[in-house]
């Protein structure tokens, strides 16, 4: 009857958010770059505009320091000289790939990663075209209402809805493209210029920039209800309790290993949670875990884990089999991937398992998206996992699942 209530409760909350979404709220303040961050190229304020240079050959971002998952978001942009700017969406400032090992991490260069809807009028189906990085070959291109709304050297009127994994780009109230992608899932909402070889100097031109903050979109539910452990069962002798609205999780006297599982299981679902690890340790999430006690009352998990571990760069969020086959995917420290997590922070964790699709994201930055060509679990708890040495213990919050 709980559970039942709990999805119910969320479907009427579905329901009653219908025709309730939340107003334009402003990103700029029309004065200063307060909330803003640059990156590279120069970036100044006149006349209630946002105006972002660049020359020679390196691009340039300002990022806001918000970041969303679900969201509408409007600007107006100028290009009284031909240029190339860009609105970026679900973005991360990380290390450029492969990043180097062995050097100072404040020495590494850096790149941006997330979606970007271009702005570009010398090539007509590039504005309103949408890149899953910069660099990249397009997801989708301008279609011909949008080339034909836009206005060359005039202002203009750049508008994103994303929600999931589905998002569509108009110029001018003109339908640019609809594309479905999931490679990110939660980021940054940015303006991007870019160097163009005919012009020492690129300016665009930015005003008006307004967001509505959609939150998640889809029928996500709590695990976790914020006040006790109901729906989860303790497993081993570590110590789980609720504080301040979060999960602890703390060694016992063993300083062995535990886990606290939730008491459904779960086939192909979607989860996600809010870690903060408190020091050294080694944590995870687990899915189509089953655990068991053996002769000597220690808890053995049969599972696939999210891996959550304090390392910098290092392995949260690639995915280990305990018990049989070990890393399904090797952490790899030349990638992006591994420098996602932000250390003494509160962080993401989201995975997605579908058939023999595995995919995992940290802060809405993806890790992994591994296709099992030999699965050896298919069902199971979700369970959060206190490891060996974990003396130091960690915190969950707003933990949710959808299926």
């Amino acid at each position: 009857m709980r559970l039942a209530f709990v999805a119910a409760c969320a479907i009427l909350a579905a329901v009653g958010a219908v025709g309730q979404e939340p107003e334009f709220t402003p990103l700029f303040n029309g004065t200063d770059l307060t909330g803003w961050q640059p990156f590279g190229g120069e970036w100044s304020v006149a006349d209630q505009q946002i105006v972002g240079r660049v020359s020679g050959d390196k691009s340039a971002w300002l990022l806001h320091t918000g970041e969303y998952s679900d969201f509408e978001v409007e600007l107006e942009f100028r290009t009284p000289v031909p240029a190339n700017g860009g609105l970026q969406f679900r973005s991360h400032w990380l290390p450029k790939e492969p990043v180097p090992q062995g050097i100072p991490q404040e020495q590494l260069v850096r790149d941006m990663y997330g979606y970007q809807a271009n702005i570009d009028p010398k090539q007509l189906e590039a504005t309103g075209a949408v890149v899953a990085k910069h660099g990249d070959p397009p997801l989708a291109i301008a279609s011909a209402e949008a080339q034909a709304a836009l206005k060359p050297t005039d202002w203009n009127t750049l508008r994103v809805r994303a929600v999931g994994d589905t998002f569509e780009v108009s110029v001018n109230g003109a339908i640019s493209c609809r594309v479905t992608n999931d490679r990110f899932v939660r980021g940054a909402v940015g303006l991007q210029v870019f160097p163009t070889r005919d012009a020492p100097m690129t300016e665009v031109f930015y005003r008006n920039i307004r967001i509505k903050d959609l939150g998640r979109g889809g029928n996500w539910r709590p695990l976790f209800n914020g006040t006790d452990l109901a729906g989860w069962k303790v497993w081993g002798e570590e110590k789980w309790s609720v504080q301040d609205g979060a999960i602890l999780g703390q060694s016992g006297p063993k300083q062995s290993e535990g886990y606290l599982a939730t008491e459904e299981r779960f086939k192909d679902f979607h989860v996600r949670g809010s870690f903060k690890m408190l020091g050294a340790g080694n944590f995870g999430l687990f899915y189509h875990a089953t655990i068991q006690y053996d002769e000597k009352q220690y808890p053995v998990i049969a599972g696939v884990q999210g891996e959550v571990d304090p390392n910098y760069p290092g392995p949260t969020g690639w995915i280990y089999e305990s018990y049989k086959r070990g890393w399904l995917v090797q952490p790899d420290l030349t990638t992006a991937a591994s420098y996602a997590l932000r250390v003494g922070q509160w962080n993401e964790i989201e995975i997605r398992s579908i058939g023999n699709r595995n995919q995992t994201w940290v802060n809405g930055f993806p890790v992994v998206d591994f296709t099992d060509p030999a699965p050896q679990l298919f069902e199971g708890s979700l369970a959060l996992q206190l490891h060996t040495g974990g003396v130091d213990g960690i915190t969950w919050k707003d933990i949710f699942v959808k299926p």
